[in-house]
Formats: structure tokens, C-alpha cells, sequence
């Protein structure tokens, strides 16, 4: 296994963020050291992308009241606007390439940092499936399944085999 190089540095926090870093850290039990590595390298690979893209975070309340009120074809059509157009530029803006291990990592990424669900991704020499555990129901898999199809097939011009259930859903593509 290879070691990251790594550098040392000092600097000064307010002190109340120093506590409330510790406080973390041990809730988590994390030295300080990883977790401050944990939040820059969220930041330096996700949220200044994030930004420039203008992405938003919202509550799961929101989210699931959203779905709750927005019929399943209509959900369906979002998904698939919203999949098949920004994942493709956030992708290339950030990876500068368009590869079946990008789209799979973005993807997880996307779901995890975003809040949609926990993720596992699998990835062999044939075949990559992305499963995503939710807890909004029916139409949260409906929306994320469409979602994740439209990343793939806008990326790769690939076609998935997507399996729902009411709390996750997993989609399969050849690698």
C-alpha cells in the first residue's frame, strides 16, 4: 500500500471552533489530525466543485415533501433533466475525463455528500453496480434510479438494469 505524501503546517483557529473540533473528533473517535483531514479534503474534492456548479444542499424533510407531492411521470422527467446535463460537466470539470470509474465515482459522491443515501458501489472488469439506500419511500428510488440512468447513459451511452424497492435502489451498467 502506498503512503500519501503528506506535510506538516501551523495555524491559529478561534478557539471555539478548536473545541468544537475536538468535541468531534472524539464523539467520532478520530484524532484531530484525521478529522481536519477528513473536512479539507471534503472541501478541496466536493464543495469547491459543489459551488461552482451551484449546488444546494436541502433538508431530508424538504426533499421527501417534494417527492410526496410531485406525481411519479413528473418525477420521472426531473430526474432525467436533471442526470442527463450537469453530472456531464461537473465530471469533466473535476476529472477533466469521461471514464466508467468518474461517472461511478461521482455518482457515489453525489448521493452520499448530497444527503440522498448511503452508497455501494462495486466495480469489476464487466459490470458496475451502484446500490443506494434511502428512507423516502417509493418515489425517492423512482427519482434516483432515473437520476443515476440518466448519469450513465448521458455519460457513458450506456443503458442500465435498475432494481427499486421503497427504501433503495440499485442500478447495474457494463463497465
Amino acid at each position: 500500500m502506498s503512503k500519501k505524501n503528506t506535510s506538516t503546517i501551523t495555524f491559529r483557529i478561534d478557539g471555539d471552533f478548536d473545541e468544537h473540533l475536538r468535541k468531534i473528533a472524539k464523539e467520532q473517535k478520530v484524532s484531530l489530525n484525521t478529522l481536519a483531514n477528513q473536512i479539507f479534503g471534503n472541501y478541496l474534492d466536493l464543495d469547491v466543485y459543489m459551488e461552482k456548479f451551484g449546488v444546494m444542499m436541502m433538508s431530508k424533510k424538504v426533499f421527501k415533501m417534494f417527492l410526496d407531492k410531485t406525481d411519479v411521470a413528473e418525477l420521472k422527467l426531473l430526474a432525467l433533466d436533471a442526470g442527463s446535463n450537469e453530472p456531464r460537466e461537473f465530471i469533466l470539470f473535476k476529472w477533466k475525463e469521461i471514464t466508467s470509474e468518474n461517472v461511478s465515482t461521482f455518482m457515489k459522491i453525489y448521493c452520499e455528500h448530497c444527503g440522498y443515501g448511503q452508497c455501494d458501489l462495486e466495480q469489476s472488469e464487466n459490470r458496475v453496480s451502484l446500490s443506494v439506500r434511502h428512507n423516502f419511500g417509493k418515489k425517492g428510488s423512482v427519482y434516483l434510479g432515473s437520476f443515476l440512468t440518466a448519469v450513465v447513459t448521458s455519460t457513458l451511452n450506456r443503458e442500465c438494469s435498475t432494481i427499486e424497492s421503497d427504501e433503495s435502489v440499485t442500478i447495474s451498467f457494463v463497465n
